[in-house]
């Protein structure tokens, strides 16, 4: 109603609502400074006007809420920023520490140091007998050893302390989404409808922040004003009330999702920079340091070191130096017991191709498998692409398949008496095989049907074989068999079959001098000529995987991919599964074959199709024997059988008179003389030498152990600069050796564990170049991403800020309302007196 206590109302709501007003702006003022504050502003409003004769009049201004000028988009795009600065600035701090590792000042750098050692080997060469030159090649690779063993553990501290950051940022994590959740409820329990908990809300905005700083998050705000923060992947971290959990170990994040029971169900969810924060930073960097990874930093520092262990160690185990070895010699390396572990691939599913990272074995992704038809009933090509991808991918076991020949079907012999008393003949790796057919009408057995005439002939080849095999002159027996092919195990029906019976020996099958007494008559049998070596089309259609410790497959989330590589435990009952979750777990436990040559570190290195020499002399230095004793490596499978060949090779060589005796110690293979012999060796074309640690120059295989042989540091004249002469001879002048090491410097076929092809110097600056780049790179991408952040905070600010200039003004302006309301109120008051005072 209009009247004086209608202005006189109008009044006391302007004084109120301005006075309000007054205490908005205090509030900014008073958070000026306060990190995560959001300005906040009075909402007028105008009450609703009275009608009267004249109108509607008006009913004054009434105060309809509090209000944060805030900016959701902004918001949003500040908290993404603020995630990618955060990993950046972890990688940049992380990288600068590896990057110093790696610093090539002069001095104590690498390849200062490579060129120490590649000119004492010279030195060395120039003067073979001199003892100073000799020491200076064993302290020029001692400080080759020490810096790279500093490097190693710098690398390792360095991803030590990195995990100690994960530690504290992982607690961070767990702690603010708690508080998120707290929150919520809070500020669920406050707002009504038109009302809002700004300041509370104000706190969740800068545990949002803080959050993103450590991890790439979402967020939204449900109906009840209540946020939802999700990962990058989608994995919830608040709902609502409730708060996740995350973890990590094996270098990945883990999300860790627990149910009322107190059960909990563990998921990796990444381990890069994908993660966002400085925790998706700091795990970048850290795989970069992890140990089994052929392709980061470590594990490329570690493929410089073991390329140029096994580079100058082939070269100095064919030398001598200047004294001949009178005393045991011990291998350096030793052959491990090695788990083996003999699958046969499906041929129902031999065309389905496997994609790529479907498989990983020791957390190494492996590639494409691809699939192929059968071969008579066997799964080769798969297999050999199964064997193929495995060992590409690094995964810490070796692979292979096993060779298998087949030939065409044999032709029978036509009805009796035709051909019978004729002979067919062949060579099988170096076995006389004679066969005479019978055909004579008479008994089982003749040959006149394909059947017999295949059965008779794989019994004679088997025969003849095992007849080699125990021949007291036989120093490497042929580790194969022979049967006849039934059109589904790898050969058509009636075919002869030749196979290696060791499970994953890839040794060449050799078969020659096909011969029959009448002329063509060697084509019944069906065979070519040829070496055949283990490939796509020659092969059990089997994969055998070789370990020295126990491993993990995964194949997905069932047994599908398992089933389709016979790793099931239907089709195999000597590893650690549960039925039809996708894993394995194989090792030593499970199937233990003792040292196989496949246990040494370097056994990618051997060629069993090579051989070595071995020089014996008299106590005097004469020769005991004009040749050496070539022991040849073909079809060697373990440390037992080496040990067997070589002792057999000497023995024949020697007529058993026992000068120079092989045996094991500890899974080293061990050659001792006797009290009037002394030995040497050379011309090593199966690299065993090195493989087994035998007069090698350096030990180990990895920057972390990487040594100086023993006998080298023992006795400087082992030292081999020299190698023995064609007739055995021995020069204490001659340099062949250590000329031939020098110039390993500049060869640029050198294979390193990537499978690129380099020189060692050449390898070690790409890998010094890798390190500058991605740090380079990173310190590029800090400050861009800091300028970017620094616009977002200002366009935030624009909107969300305060401003004292703004505030002050806004005082002065409410200051005015307030004291022209309060005039008002006096102005109503006068006009009742007046009133008062007429009546």
């Amino acid at each position: 109603m209009a009247g004086i206590s209608h202005v006189l109302g109008m009044a006391k709501d302007a004084l109120l609502t301005h006075q309000l007003s007054i205490q908005v702006a205090s509030h900014n003022i008073a958070n000026v400074d306060t990190p995560g504050y959001t300005r906040q502003s009075m909402q007028l409003e105008a009450h609703n006007a009275t009608p009267i004769n004249a109108g509607l009049l008006g009913g004054g201004v009434k105060g309809t809420s509090i209000m944060r000028n805030y900016d959701q988009f902004m918001v949003q795009r500040l908290a993404s920023q603020e995630s990618n600065l955060g990993s950046l600035e972890a990688q940049q701090e992380a990288m600068r520490l590896v990057e110093t590792v790696f610093n090539e000042a002069p001095g104590l750098a690498i390849n200062d140091l490579m060129n120490q050692f590649w000119s004492s080997w010279q030195d060395l060469a120039d003067n073979p007998e001199i003892s100073a030159t000799r020491q200076s090649v064993i302290q020029s690779s001692q400080l080759i050893i020490d810096q790279l063993h500093s490097m190693n553990t710098e690398l390792i501290q360095t991803k030590f302390d990195i995990g100690l950051s994960l530690d504290t940022a992982i607690g961070d994590v767990n702690s603010i989404i708690s508080q998120i959740a707290d929150l919520n409820v809070q500020i669920a329990g406050a707002e009504s409808t038109a009302n809002q908990a700004n300041d509370l809300r104000d706190k969740r905005e800068t545990l949002i922040h803080d959050l993103s700083k450590l991890l790439d998050v979402s967020f939204f705000e449900d109906k009840n004003g209540a946020f939802s923060v999700l990962m990058a992947d989608g994995h919830s971290l608040v709902a609502s009330d409730q708060a996740g959990e995350v973890d990590w170990e094996n270098n990945e994040l883990i999300w860790v999702n627990k149910d009322k029971g107190g059960g909990e169900t563990r998921t990796p969810i990444g381990g890069g920079s994908e993660l966002g924060g400085k925790i998706g930073g700091w795990l970048e960097v850290r795989s970069n340091l992890a140990e089994g990874d052929p392709d980061n930093f470590l594990g490329r520092l570690d493929a410089f070191a073991n390329s140029l262990i096994r580079e100058i160690n082939q070269q100095h185990s064919q030398g001598v130096g200047l004294t001949l070895f009178g005393n045991a010699m011990t291998g350096a390396e030793q052959a491990k017991d090695v788990a083996r572990l003999t699958t046969t691939v499906d041929a129902i599913t031999d065309t389905t191709t496997i994609p790529a990272d479907s498989i990983t074995i020791n957390d190494r992704k492996v590639g494409e498998i691809l699939g192929g038809p059968d071969q008579n009933g066997l799964a080769m090509t798969k297999a050999d692409n199964a064997v193929t991808a495995i060992n590409a991918a690094e995964t810490g076991i070796e692979a292979r398949v096993t060779t298998l020949v087949a030939g065409g079907a044999v032709s029978a012999m036509a009805a009796a008496p035709a051909n019978d008393g004729e002979t067919l003949s062949l060579d099988i790796n170096g076995i006389t095989v004679t066969y005479t057919i019978d055909n004579d009408g008479a008994g089982l057995t003749d040959d006149s049907t394909a059947a017999d005439l295949a059965a008779n002939l794989v019994a004679a080849i088997n025969s003849a074989i095992t007849t080699h095999n125990g021949l007291a002159t036989t120093t490497n027996p042929v580790t194969m068999a022979a049967e006849v092919g039934t059109g589904a195990n790898g050969g058509a029906l009636n075919s002869i079959i030749f196979k290696n019976i060791n499970a994953g020996d890839e040794s060449n099958i050799v078969i020659s001098n096909l011969d029959s007494s009448v002329l063509g008559l060697e084509t019944s049998m069906g065979l070519t000529a040829g070496t055949y070596s283990a490939d796509a089309t020659h092969n059990t259609g089997e994969i055998t995987l070789f370990s020295t410790s126990s491993f993990t497959l995964n194949a997905g989330v069932n047994d599908s991919i398992l089933a389709q590589l016979g790793l099931t435990s239907a089709s195999v009952s000597t590893f650690d599964t549960q039925s039809g979750d996708g894993n394995i777990t194989f090792g030593p436990e499970n199937n233990n074959q003792g040292p196989l040559l496949s246990g040494y570190e370097y056994f990618d290195q051997l060629d069993t199709t090579g051989s070595f020499d071995i020089w014996i002399y008299n106590n005097d230095g004469s020769l005991a024997m004009s040749q050496p004793v070539t022991v040849s490596l073909s079809r060697a499978y373990s440390l037992e059988d080496v040990k067997n060949i070589i002792q057999k090779t000497l023995d024949t060589a020697t007529s058993s008179s026992g000068w120079l005796m092989a045996s094991t110690y500890e899974n080293r293979l061990r050659l001792t003389p006797d009290a009037n012999h002394q030995f040497a060796f050379a011309n090593d074309t199966s690299n065993f030498l090195q493989v087994a640690g035998l007069n090698t120059f350096f030990s180990g295989s990895k920057a972390a152990d990487i040594g100086l042989n023993n006998k080298i540091t023992e006795n400087l004249n082992n030292l081999a600069a020299a190698t023995v002469g064609p007739q055995g001879q021995i020069f204490r002048g001659d340099n062949t050796n250590s000329l031939t090491i020098t110039d390993t410097q500049h060869d640029e076929n050198i294979t390193f564990t990537d499978g690129t092809q380099n020189t060692l110097d050449g390898f070690y600056n790409i890998l010094v170049g890798k390190v500058a780049n991605t740090t380079r790179t990173i310190s590029h991408s800090y400050d861009s991403s800091v300028l970017v952040n620094t616009q977002f905070k200002e366009m935030r600010d624009s909107v969300s800020g305060v401003s004292l200039d703004e505030e002050m003004a806004n005082l002065i302006k409410y200051q005015q309302a307030y004291t022209a309301a309060a005039r008002l109120i006096t102005m109503s008051d006068e006009m009742l007196d007046t009133l008062l005072n007429a009546v």
